[in-house]
């Protein structure tokens, strides 16, 4: 047979658009979610059950009705009656709304304290880690051992995922041999196939190794075309050069198209990629640092095209935008969010909380503080990466919404993410004023007018990007018990109320002065909680009669609501961030036709 000669070179740039050329569609088959680990999925995961899924005591002690705890004090001690013993973790007793640590009673001659407990002191709301209708994880995560834990524990028992793709693996050579017994001048120890099976199988695919094949053309030409035929992938290992018994290239293009016979790497130069039917060909040159580096350069990014997913992790310095304190007594893994604002990779530390699974799932990396070292404050830390895809991620400080998971999924497709920290609105201009985030979702009130304001006020260097408007009310369970028909009536039921410096927060006091109402005259005005969807968790349990949120977290809850004020919520968005590629596809995101539609009649421009 005569040698091959380069023909179709590519450049390793051109790679990637090849592959959309070569790939075919994604499959998705539903599987039980205990065999998930390792899988990608194909759309988001969304909690069918919220955790805790009841109220659980966060210490030891008792549980009690806070009221009959307000005239405790150290000159007033006062004895209870009403009382049970609680451990962490056991569920409360709807008839009690507090916890008292088994530290701060006097149990001599009965049970005695000396200062009042508040409403809902000590207690896990339901939800506190996940919230039925919350996104556990988006499209396109590789399930790990903690995706799993939270996936289980928002209550589902199967999961959409890309199919793994079939390879088969064929060796070539009549030189190479299986068997180190058999070994002898000449012969070559097939290493080549095991390393490429291993990587396969780290990488997620379905891989088989078929028997080493000679060196003969219809003998390969068989093998090759019934592999075709039961993969998605088909490697022929060596083969692929310029000598007289290199066959692949002539295999290939009598089966189907060859696409490529040269790349200009070295080494790896003689690699070929084609097509037979649907399954994607790719001959892999012979000398095994060749064959690393073409695996690398060429399979191991076609599998993960195919999975959409990346498996490069390294450790990088990032700037820590606060102080972190840590006990001297342990090493501590603080679960990171990571983006890069200005030129500066920031890192803005997770929730730390031990029954918080969800920090690990979000989480991008891990920052770990020594032990005798009392933390760190802002500055460059080491950051050890659970994900690589932070250099893509749009870093959001601000108001909390349900459109932010949707819009974080609409980013996903076009390998972008949304790092979102929910601090409030007022949270939010701190860091664009700081330079610790590229937008801020904001909705604050101010003498009539929503948001525009605060550019000037605060001197910021941002612009507003105009968002959705939404609807604010108070939530209440659908038999309405306590029969809530307005803002007066807050006065007389528990209530559950955002944190201090969230727009929602603003909103209700500036609602509360408008009528004539005293915070102080609402029990549990100062239980706060830094999402509207544990507002709504807390009242759908019951444990809260009522709270504030958005219409569309109410709807999604199947709570009652009563119409407060219509509010605009929009973006602060730095100066330097506007035009950059990421900024643009979020723009676009928002001002699509298609987000409204996904978050249904709650919002619209």
């Amino acid at each position: 047979m005569k040698r091959n000669v380069y023909l179709n070179t590519i450049d390793i740039s051109e790679l990637d658009s090849l592959f959309d050329k070569l790939l075919s569609e994604r499959v998705i088959e539903t599987i039980d979610v205990k065999l998930s680990i390792g899988r990608v999925t194909s759309s988001e995961v969304i909690a069918l059950l919220s955790s805790p899924f009841y109220n659980a005591s966060a210490m030891d002690g008792i549980a009690v009705k806070h009221l009959d705890t307000v005239n405790a004090s150290e000159t007033n001690l006062v004895r209870l009656t009403n009382y049970e013993y609680v451990n962490t973790g056991n569920p409360i007793p709807i008839e009690y709304d507090a916890v008292i640590m088994i530290e701060d009673i006097n149990e001599i001659d009965g049970i005695h304290i000396i200062k009042p407990a508040k409403l809902f002191q000590h207690i896990r709301p339901i939800g506190e880690d996940i919230v039925m209708g919350e996104m556990i994880i988006p499209r396109n995560h590789k399930i790990r051992p903690i995706d799993l834990s939270a996936i289980i524990a928002g209550g589902l028992k199967t999961v959409d995922v890309i199919k793994k793709p079939k390879v088969t693996i064929i060796p070539t050579g009549t030189e190479i041999i299986d068997d180190p017994d058999k070994m002898e001048i000449g012969k070559i120890l097939d290493s080549n196939s095991y390393f490429i099976k291993s990587a396969l199988d780290e990488l997620g695919a379905v891989t088989k190794v078929v028997s080493v094949q000679k060196d003969e053309f219809s003998v390969l030409r068989s093998v090759v075309s019934k592999a075709c035929d039961d993969s998605d992938l088909v490697i022929i290992g060596a083969g692929s050069s310029a000598g007289s018994k290199d066959y692949t290239k002539a295999i290939i293009e009598e089966l189907g198209e060859v696409f490529v016979h040269g790349i200009n790497i070295k080494p790896g130069k003689p690699t070929i990629i084609g097509k037979i039917g649907n399954a994607v060909v790719i001959g892999l040159p012979g000398y095994p640092v060749s064959t690393y580096v073409s695996f690398d350069l060429v399979v191991k990014p076609l599998i993960e095209k195919v999975l959409s997913y990346s498996s490069k992790r390294k450790i990088i310095k990032a700037k820590l935008v606060k102080k972190v304190y840590s006990s001297l007594k342990h090493h501590e893994f603080v679960r990171v969010k990571l983006g890069r604002v200005g030129g500066v990779i920031v890192c803005s530390p997770l929730d730390r909380g031990a029954g918080v699974t969800m920090s690990l799932v979000k989480a991008d990396g891990l920052m770990i503080i020594p032990k005798d070292i009392e933390g760190f404050n802002p500055g460059i830390v080491e950051v050890e990466l659970l994900n690589s895809k932070y250099e893509n991620t749009i870093v959001s400080i601000g108001s909390h919404d349900l459109a932010m998971d949707y819009i974080n999924d609409e980013l996903t497709k076009s390998g972008f993410s949304l790092s979102s920290s929910h601090v409030g609105s007022y949270g939010g201009v701190i860091a664009i004023k700081k330079g610790e985030c590229h937008i801020a979702p904001v909705h604050v009130l101010e003498d009539g007018l929503y948001n525009e304001f605060l550019i000037e006020k605060y001197d910021l260097d941002a612009v507003l990007l105009k968002g959705l408007k939404r609807i604010q009310g108070i939530i209440i369970k659908k038999s309405n018990p306590k029969e809530i028909k307005g803002l007066n009536d807050l006065r007389r039921v528990n209530f559950v109320n955002r944190q201090s410096g969230s727009g929602t927060r603003i909103l209700f006091d500036s609602l509360l002065d408008a009528n004539n109402i005293d915070s102080n005259e609402i029990d549990g005005y100062d239980y706060e909680l830094t999402t509207h969807m544990t507002v709504a968790s807390a009242v759908k349990d019951g444990r809260a009669d009522a709270g504030i949120c958005t219409k569309a977290v109410a709807d999604l809850m199947g709570l009652n609501f009563i119409k407060l004020a219509e509010e605009e919520y929009d973006f602060l968005v730095r100066t330097e961030f506007v035009g950059t590629e990421s900024y643009n596809k979020f723009k676009e995101i928002i001002e699509s036709k298609e987000l409204l539609e996904k978050l249904g009649d709650s919002y619209r421009k």
